[in-house]
């Protein structure tokens, strides 16, 4: 199992932007990525810049075939205009 947690800060005034381009890809990964398990966007509290995305897949695997589909390459070139710097990814390993 591969857990996944993404951090995004949008640059000034593409908040709004952002999150509704994250809810779109949510939305592709849930409906065409059966071995994704959890792939949820949050707002953080207080600071409507940053989302984090929490992922699960079932292998390494379903992980690689996520970051190949077209519809993520499509998210990750409009981030280019919507981030203020780069994406953070921590790449989690279960201790259970």
């Amino acid at each position: 199992m591969i857990t996944v947690l993404a951090k995004l800060i949008a640059k000034p005034g593409k908040e709004s932007i952002l999150a509704e381009e994250c809810m779109a890809l949510a939305k592709e990964v849930q409906a065409n990525e059966k071995d994704c398990l959890m792939y949820i966007p949050h707002i953080t509290q207080g600071n409507p810049a940053e989302i984090t995305f929490f992922e699960k897949y079932a292998t390494q695997e379903a992980f690689d075939v996520h970051t190949q589909t077209p519809y993520f390459k499509a998210f990750t070139e409009k981030c280019t205009d919507l981030l203020a710097g780069e994406l953070g990814v921590q790449i989690l390993k279960e201790l259970i």
